[in-house]
Formats: C-alpha cells, sequence, structure tokens
C-alpha cells in the first residue's frame, strides 16, 4: 500500500496529546488563547525607558527584536549575561557602549 493510504488508516497510531498547559487553552475554533492575563512584566517601554536613562536608547529597537521585553529579567542578569545581551544586539560593535552595559547595566556609571 501507499504511503498515503497507509497514513489513511484507521489502524494507524494516534498523534501523540499533548499535556494539558497551565498557562494556554485551547478553543473548540483551534485558537489558543492565555487562561490569564500573562504577567506586567512592563514591556519594551520599561526597557526602552530604562535605555534611554544611561543613554543606550538607541539599542531599544535591538532588544525588542532580540525578544529582551521583561525589564526584571535584564535587572536580574549578571556581567557575563549583560555581555551576551550585548553581542546579541549589535551593542558590541561599540566597545565604549558594550563595556558600560556590561559594567553597569540599568545602573548609573
Amino acid at each position: 500500500p501507499s504511503a498515503a493510504a497507509a497514513a489513511a488508516s484507521p489502524f494507524a497510531p494516534a498523534a501523540p496529546s499533548l499535556p494539558p498547559s497551565r498557562l494556554f487553552e485551547l478553543l473548540p475554533d483551534g485558537r489558543t488563547v492565555h487562561k490569564e492575563a500573562p504577567p506586567d512584566n512592563g514591556g519594551m517601554a520599561a526597557v526602552a525607558k530604562a535605555l534611554g536613562r544611561i543613554g543606550l536608547q538607541s539599542y531599544a529597537a535591538a532588544f525588542d527584536s532580540e525578544g529582551f521585553d521583561d525589564i526584571e529579567f535584564l535587572l536580574g542578569l549578571d556581567s557575563a549575561e549583560r555581555a551576551a545581551v550585548a553581542t546579541a544586539t549589535g551593542m558590541d560593535a561599540k566597545p565604549g557602549h558594550a563595556g558600560k552595559w556590561v559594567k553597569f547595566g540599568f545602573g548609573e556609571p
């Protein structure tokens, strides 16, 4: 039998079901929605504001495009982790900017 016929067989194993999610709910029409509102992490507005306070606002779009949009997460990074963010966002192309971010984060120099 052809592969298509075998796939359509009523004896084919069922597709594995996913475990229930604690964050999302599958609606009868197939859409997935949050069970409850996601936590307010300040979003990109908070990250852009913090970058502006330290003179690195030009990197806001890069932070956003790389998914660094959680201010609490960013505040918890150590210097090695901040160095990885500098590389991911292209900040390391300007060593002065990267050095400032890596050494101080969102703190004042």
